[in-house]
């Protein structure tokens, strides 16, 4: 079972266990994903929140791999080639598919 906190600081555990969430930026794709509740949020945008509007020139394998190392962390048994079930890829972006009870703050709005 996952556990996403977002009440106070971004903490996630895994079958009680704490996930490796990374650093700054891959933290802010989580709460990206997160506040968008479910919605796809498209690569583009995304990447537009995180450098502010002034992206490098990789960019888009950037996030790729925050999207990557987050999807380790939240699905630790997951096979490498095994779809992912919790942060999906799906056109034009990304989507956070947490059940409603895995994070606080869509625990405390119900």
């Amino acid at each position: 079972m996952v556990a996403i906190g977002v009440l106070g600081p971004l903490t996630a555990e895994v079958d009680g266990a704490s996930a490796e969430l990374g650093g700054p930026r891959q933290r802010a794709v989580l709460a990206l994903l997160l506040t968008a509740r479910r919605e796809t949020l498209s690569a583009d945008r995304m990447i537009d929140d995180l450098w502010h509007g002034a992206p490098p020139p990789r960019a888009r394998a950037s996030l790729q791999a925050y999207v990557s190392h987050l999807r380790r962390g939240l699905e630790p048994g997951r096979s490498r080639r095994a779809p992912a079930r919790l942060l999906v890829s799906t056109p034009p972006g990304y989507a956070c598919h947490l059940p409603e009870e895995a994070v606080d703050a869509w625990r405390f709005e119900r």
